[in-house]
């Protein structure tokens, strides 16, 4: 069974918990699944996982009987039995979120373009690569931020949320000085259809590589 056949068996009976062991459950995937580590190794033990509180339940029994008093250390400790991803398919999960990132920051612009006919103070000639460059650093880091913070929130610390949104506004902040000190260096002359063609191109691209990555973590977890 491949991640994708897996992920939906599993949103089909989850349907099945009763709605205190539904979240107890859904708080364990969310932390389970963001743990980093190969992607068909954590949906295979996430599935043995549902399929043992199902069946637990119609002995009557709930999420804490399954998991003890602290999910946390429980989640610890299935994360621990799970196989580090391949660094490569990691490699390629890193360039599909920065495929994204780019996507999405060229999808404004492409928007933007395309608002410019009603309001020409928005047309946009020409753009430097500077900042598209700088922002893919910050990318990185602001990825690896949220993911532990929303980890953290899953047992009710918020103190990560604070942290990943300064980071947020410092990204932000970080790269409108990039664009204005920049603005000439390494600049090259854009409009709307090259705007709409590399969003098109980044989110087909990040397409490729989720499916790559995930054919490694596959092959990987055969062997």
């Amino acid at each position: 069974m491949n991640i994708k056949q897996m992920i939906v068996q599993n949103n089909e009976r989850r349907k099945l918990l009763e709605p205190h062991n539904l979240a107890a459950y859904e708080d364990a995937l969310v932390y389970i699944r963001l743990n980093g580590r190969s992607e068909h190794s954590t949906e295979s033990i996430l599935l043995e996982l549902l399929e043992h509180l199902i069946e637990a339940q119609r002995h009557g029994k709930t999420a804490k009987d399954v998991f003890g008093d602290d999910l946390r250390a429980y989640c610890d400790s299935l994360v621990a039995a799970i196989p580090h991803q391949s660094k490569l398919s990691w490699v390629f999960d890193i360039l599909r979120y920065i495929s994204i990132l780019l996507g999405s920051l060229f999808a404004v612009h492409t928007v933007f373009q395309l608002l410019a006919d009603f309001f020409p103070t928005l047309r946009v000639e020409q753009i430097s690569l500077v900042p598209h460059l700088v922002i893919i650093g910050l990318g990185a880091i602001e990825i690896f931020v949220l993911l532990v913070a929303m980890r953290a929130f899953v047992f009710g610390r918020n103190s990560g949320f604070i942290l990943a949104g300064v980071t947020n506004l410092a990204a932000i902040a970080v790269y409108v000085i990039a664009t204005v000190l920049f603005r000439d260096v390494w600049a090259v002359p854009v409009h709307f259809w090259s705007f709409l063609a590399v969003t098109l191109l980044m989110f087909g691209m990040a397409h490729l590589f989720k499916r790559i990555s995930g054919r490694m973590n596959q092959t990987t977890a055969s062997f």
